[in-house]
């Protein structure tokens, strides 16, 4: 009996004694990285920056000026964990990126370095979420970029995220980025960010960081153009990446123009007659709701509702047809055509997937349009 009481005692410590978490890390000793930056920096080195929320600090949105919630730590290294492991040494908490939402890479480091050396860790390390975005920073470092303030968020790189969300832009996370690195058929497209002086008030100028458009990657990831604003979005809409939008265009023989909502984005891609798979035909889906109307006309018949839905489609075919051709004549395939012949046409891909950027520049793209104009708003004539 005395034995059976023993072994019953002895099993039950025995397993709460194993059972514990011996590298378990309190939530006091973390310091979680919010944004990422790399520059580049001489002798093979590159510099690492990492913006880290101070968990303790309420700001009194009062007496914001001059206070900050986070703090930016950098250090050189030959490679990101070097570097990182440097500022780990001057930190009392153990980094954490699980959180992070912005990796930051300046022009300079495009223009001077490899960046596809920066990915194995990104890659290699479980530590890294892959839902953070990477942005390209033209200009500037992309260590200056972290250590703005910003107007209404307490971190630059939480407004630079919900700014790509709000305005529709969506699948840039570092996931989708490192797809379509190692994908043959496909090329980043990455959001490029300016540093610019904004008047806030009156007595007061504080930089911002602005989106300027978006980078296109050849497989180097090297950059062979930027888009701008006028352009980025039809891209983005053709590449699959956006779900709304807005735009604007002229009307009643350009003596005005009409502005829109487009929600709903879709795109589809067929080959010609379906079966060439040098004429490709990308069709491009959305609903427009009216928003504006600076003409005299009455949107609410059916006859302008018509003719309106009808230049509508005209002139957005008209822009994004525009948009293929510049893109075609730097070469990447940031739509992701080639992906589509891949799995369409495995036997022709075979034959064409080295040197994709070279080849796609003479693949022909027909952009057709189906917008549907389901909304003239609440007013059908101008008000007089």
């Amino acid at each position: 009996m005395m034995r059976t009481v023993f072994l019953a005692f002895f099993s039950v410590g025995l397993v709460l004694s194993t059972s514990g978490c011996t590298d378990f890390v309190e939530l006091n000793q973390l310091a979680f990285i919010i944004g990422t930056a790399i520059d580049y920096a001489e002798n093979g080195q590159i510099e690492v920056s990492q913006q880290i929320v101070i968990p303790s600090k309420k700001e009194d949105p009062s007496k914001r000026e001059g206070s900050s919630s986070f703090f930016v730590m950098s250090a050189k290294g030959k490679d990101v964990f070097q570097a990182t492991q440097k500022i780990q040494l001057r930190m009392s908490r153990k980094l954490m990126a699980n959180h992070r939402m912005i990796i930051a890479i300046s022009e300079e480091y495009f223009k001077k370095d490899d960046v596809r050396k920066l990915f194995d860790k990104l890659i290699r390390d479980p530590a890294n979420n892959l839902r953070d975005t990477i942005v390209m920073i033209k200009g500037g470092s992309a260590k200056e970029f972290l250590m703005l303030n910003h107007p209404i968020e307490p971190l630059s790189t939480i407004a630079v995220g919900k700014e790509l969300q709000i305005n529709g832009m969506r699948s840039f996370s570092s996931r989708q980025f490192v797809i379509e690195t190692l994908t043959k058929g496909a090329r980043p497209f990455m959001p490029v960010l300016q540093i610019e002086n904004v008047k806030l008030s009156k007595e007061h100028d504080s930089p911002v960081a602005e989106l300027h458009g978006f980078a296109v990657l050849d497989h180097h990831l090297k950059v062979k153009g930027i888009l701008g604003l006028p352009e980025a979005p039809g891209a983005i809409w053709m590449s699959g990446k956006g779900s709304s939008q807005g735009a604007t265009i002229p009307w009643n023989n350009n003596k005005d123009v009409v502005s829109f909502r487009l929600t709903r984005l879709q795109r589809q891609m067929t080959s010609a007659n379906g079966h060439d798979p040098k004429h490709m035909v990308l069709t491009v889906k959305a609903q427009a709701y009216l928003l504006e109307n600076t003409s005299q006309q009455d949107m609410s018949e059916v006859e302008n509702m018509m003719e309106l839905q009808k230049c509508l489609n005209k002139q957005i075919q008209k822009e994004l047809q525009s948009t293929i051709e510049k893109v075609q004549q730097w070469g990447p395939d940031v739509f992701g055509i080639g992906e589509y012949l891949h799995h369409n046409y495995p036997y022709w891909w075979k034959s064409q997937r080295d040197d994709w950027d070279d080849k796609f520049k003479r693949i022909e793209v027909t952009v057709k349009t189906d917008i549907i104009l389901r909304s003239i708003g609440v007013s059908g004539a101008p008000v007089k």
